[in-house]
């Protein structure tokens, strides 16, 4: 096994775009007292947020464009306690280990070689069946690799896969669960399938026979190509741990202001009304992105991704992650009609109806949402509130917190 060697701190990386047979440096981040990014070129901005400029763009945290694929909770404890003897892990350091995996366009060269990885295939993960569980051994595997936002425990590889002229990579995103929300995989996969029904168009999913894994693809990737990402959170200037401080009111003008387009701020307030009647709880900024070639071209919304059902895990208040009319009540049909006629958006009602509709059969024939015992009249409940046209009695939980804090 090849011996690992890191440095004992990283001060400074070169922030670049991979074109395949090209690299492009964008610019260079130190860190001192503060962080600072200065641009080495004028063609390409590094983020809607951060237009190319002569001067410095320096902040006390890391830059919000920067911090938005930083690892939390659990896999951000487990790196650090990985690599605390290799010398200083801070932010600058995980963005190191991203190099050129990460989400979105953007690369991070610290001059970080790393061994390679073992491969697996798509699926081995689904058929896994083994005594011991595969996640260990898949973050032991690619943790220096697969470097991802959030705290769910999950971790980014690249799969093996045979398509009919030879073996390719594939890029996939593994989830797995633990205590406190058992079979979170089996809630996810039902909800975007549902997302899918509802015509919203999410990534291919996937779950595995075991249960354990929830899988999905990347789709920061078009035709070989890394699309620019940039999540909400981001785009309104905000740190990860701010992504609860809006309203969806705000998003969806933030979704004018960056695409000029109408037909974007409809899909977003359809993915707003589909996480409502869904009954999500945790559709905050960073659930939400804009996707573009890098150059600021074609800004569109990115497809709908980390969805569950929150309201049935008795931990996790019974709110929405973002104000609605001022309020993080879930809203009833009236209070969306509202959102989408303030939005602009033609015949919210219609939207509305067909996304619940088509949640409704969803539910009916599947079969997964089967193996979570009550999953399919929680998610009921929360249509059942959507359609109403005043609001029903709200079911206060002592516990209040938001998933995974």
């Amino acid at each position: 096994m090849t011996e690992l060697r890191l440095p004992s701190f990283i001060d400074q990386l070169f922030v670049q775009y991979n074109q395949g047979e090209h690299t492009i440096d964008l610019g260079l981040l130190t860190h001192g007292t503060h962080h600072a990014f200065q641009y080495t070129q004028k063609a390409l901005s590094i983020s809607l947020t951060m237009k190319c400029r002569d001067d410095a763009y320096n902040h006390g945290a890391i830059h919000p464009i920067f911090s938005q694929n930083l690892p939390e909770g659990f896999i951000r404890r487990y790196i650090y306690e990985k690599l605390a003897r290799y010398g200083k892990v801070n932010d600058m350091y995980f963005l190191a280990l991203q190099g050129a995996n990460g989400i979105g366009a953007l690369d991070f060269d610290a001059g970080i070689n790393l061994p390679n990885v073992e491969q697996i295939t798509l699926a081995e993960i689904l058929s896994w069946q083994a005594k011991e569980k595969l996640f260990p051994q898949l973050l032991e595997r690619y943790y220096l690799r697969g470097i991802l936002s959030g705290v769910q425990p999950k971790v980014m590889i690249n799969a093996e896969c045979q398509s009919r002229v030879a073996v390719q990579q594939q890029g996939l995103i593994v989830k797995t669960y633990d205590e406190e929300f058992p079979l979170l995989t089996v809630n996810e996969f039902v909800c975007m399938e549902a997302a899918r029904r509802c015509q919203l168009a999410p990534p291919k999913t996937y779950l595995s026979e075991n249960l354990e894994s929830y899988v999905i693809e990347r789709f920061d990737k078009v035709d070989g190509q890394r699309l620019a990402f940039e999540d909400f959170a981001t785009l309104m200037g905000k740190q990860g741990d701010e992504k609860y401080n809006s309203s969806y009111e705000s998003l969806l003008k933030a979704v004018r202001l960056y695409t000029g387009s109408v037909i974007q701020v409809e899909k977003a307030y359809k993915l707003i009304v589909f996480n409502c009647l869904i009954g999500n709880g945790d559709a905050h900024l960073k659930n939400f992105a804009l996707q573009y070639t890098l150059g600021e071209k074609d800004i569109v919304l990115a497809p709908p991704y980390d969805i569950t059902h929150t309201i049935i895990y008795d931990s996790i208040d019974n709110h929405m992650a973002l104000s609605m009319k001022k309020s993080k009540t879930f809203p009833n049909k009236n209070v969306l009609i509202d959102l989408g006629i303030a939005a602009g958006i033609n015949k919210p009602a219609d939207i509305i109806d067909f996304i619940a509709d088509n949640i409704s059969d969803y539910l009916q024939q599947s079969e997964e949402i089967k193996l979570i015992d009550g999953l399919r009249a929680s998610i009921e409940s929360s249509l059942a509130l959507a359609r109403a046209n005043r609001s029903l009695r709200e079911d206060y939980r002592h516990l209040k917190k938001k998933k995974y804090n």
